[in-house]
């Protein structure tokens, strides 16, 4: 069928084809949870309403997805989903995540960082006849506690800025603020 095309629109067909396949290939890479993310706890900013999510991807049976399960994105005020941006992950991406069984251990980078080690392990089970209940846990104050925020205060500059204090809230209104001491530049 290509031979009685003329040239020109035959290399535009060919371009159009292998841009349909690329488009095709891209597609399962997409962020699943832009369609159903699964918020476990999440990171807001003084400078705005945008908060970082943290959510897990898990099998149907409640395990969890064994390299990599734990993911960031963004809910902006809005209330439109994103993903984080390349100059974003040195902030808000995961600096390494551990998974056994069910639960993972993971540090953010902005956090570790400016020399604030806070693991924050996230479990998965899922009781009889029950949904999979997933919940994040990091010791504040010393006390292992459910966590459900995190706060950061800083000074946004045009191209970077200056973290002043991170807080780490959880449950029974516990909280534990972490004045940053170093590397507070962005």
């Amino acid at each position: 069928m290509l031979k009685s095309i003329p040239g020109g629109k035959k290399k535009l067909l060919k371009f159009s084809f292998i841009g349909s396949v690329i488009t095709l290939l891209l597609l399962p890479t997409t962020y699943s949870y832009a369609f159903k993310p699964n918020s476990i706890f999440f990171v807001t900013k003084s400078d705005n309403r945008n908060q970082v999510h943290y959510g897990v991807q898990t099998n149907p049976d409640c395990s969890l997805k064994p390299s990599s399960p734990a993911y960031p994105y963004w809910k902006l005020a809005n209330g439109k989903l994103e993903g984080l941006l390349s100059i974003e992950v040195p902030i808000f991406g995961i600096a390494n995540q551990t998974v056994s069984g069910n639960e993972v251990v993971l540090e953010i980078n902005g956090f570790r960082g400016r020399g604030i080690s806070k693991p924050i392990v996230i479990q998965a089970a899922k009781s009889e006849g029950q949904d999979c209940q997933i919940s994040a846990f990091a010791e504040i104050n010393g006390e292992t506690n459910r966590l459900l925020q995190v706060h950061i205060d800083w000074t946004r500059f045009l191209f970077g800025g200056t973290v002043h204090s991170i807080t780490f809230y959880g449950t029974n209104n516990k909280q534990e603020k972490i004045v940053c001491k170093a590397n507070c530049s962005l």
